[in-house]
């Protein structure tokens, strides 16, 4: 991830300030800017952006995500917001995928799109509804304060959405994720939705009896059947960590491919393949190569004149 310079960051179309401009991987070796307002926690997005970030690029605004989750709650939403980029008023939409639909907020002249912190993750299928049942594991089992994985507020269980800001309780869904972030560059995601996991597998103790686990590839404990909850972007650090390694050393184990020798110019008609041809021809054989030349010089003259006249 790289932090870009003054000049290059948008104004945050909620409270004005310069927003984070981050450069991070995307497919194909391509960088993709991103923009993110920590205060707000607002995500700006460029047309089709969003798709075009790797794991390793994920991975990076994950961590820039987390970064003011410890900071006081975001300002309430105003009702109108522009365009950081043409100033144009942003429309409500709900964009549909093949994991749903997500609401966010787009320009009609440009076509980016302004998304919240869930939004981002919502876009992608990363997470999934916090049902009542764990609620009460979180709160009662597990000791841990409910917050909302939107805006960061404290909220009691009771009800579906947010108190604060109005969007639903939901969590990170952890398998998902990591079967995202593994994705290889290139591979088709409707085909081969499940790739083979690489890497040593991810050990997590069990919240309830302390057992090692692997939450990318298991929703509960085997062993006591404990549900395994991330409700806050804090929880996916380790999982973050073990997939960076993966990627990383993935990437460092490639090897170049072999540089081909320039091709030669042709500067003049004595480097062609025929002159070269010719000049292989025995003396006996160049009168016959000069007859067969007239000969089809002539014949496609006759053709030319039979075709046109």
């Amino acid at each position: 991830m790289q932090l870009i310079g003054q000049p290059h960051q948008l104004a945050c179309p909620q409270c004005a300030a310069p927003m984070s401009h981050l450069s991070l991987a995307g497919r194909d070796g391509r960088t993709v800017p991103v923009d993110h307002c920590t205060p707000c926690r607002l995500v700006w997005f460029d047309r089709f952006e969003s798709v075009q970030l790797a794991g390793l690029g994920w991975i990076a605004l994950l961590r820039e995500l987390q970064q003011g989750l410890g900071d006081p709650l975001p300002p309430p939403r105003t009702a109108r917001l522009a365009c950081p980029l043409c100033r144009v008023a942003l429309k409500p939409v709900h964009n549909r995928t093949r994991f749903g639909r997500f609401p966010a907020l787009e320009c009609p002249r440009c076509q980016g799109h302004l998304h919240s912190h869930a939004g981002v993750l919502a876009e992608r299928g990363l997470v999934r509804p916090l049902l009542p049942v764990e609620r009460r594991t979180l709160q009662e089992d597990e000791q841990r304060r409910l917050c909302c994985l939107n805006c960061g507020a404290p909220a009691d269980g009771q009800g579906e959405a947010c108190a604060y800001c109005r969007s639903p309780f939901v969590m990170l869904d952890l398998p998902r994720l990591a079967q995202a972030l593994r994705l290889r560059p290139g591979r088709d995601e409707t085909k081969s939705p499940t790739p083979a996991p690489r890497g040593r597998p991810l050990a997590w103790p069990c919240r309830g009896c302390g057992a090692a686990l692997d939450p990318s590839r298991h929703a509960g404990c085997p062993q006591c059947g404990h549900a395994v909850l991330a409700p806050s972007l804090l929880d996916v650090t380790p999982l973050l960590d073990q997939v960076e390694t993966e990627l990383r050393a993935e990437i460092a184990s490639r090897t170049p491919p072999a540089q081909r020798p320039p091709r030669r110019r042709v500067r003049d008609w004595r480097d062609t393949g025929l002159a070269r041809l010719l000049h292989r021809l025995p003396p006996e054989r160049e009168d016959v190569a000069a007859l067969g030349w007239q000969f089809g010089l002539g014949l496609l003259l006759w053709l030319a004149w039979r075709w046109f006249f």
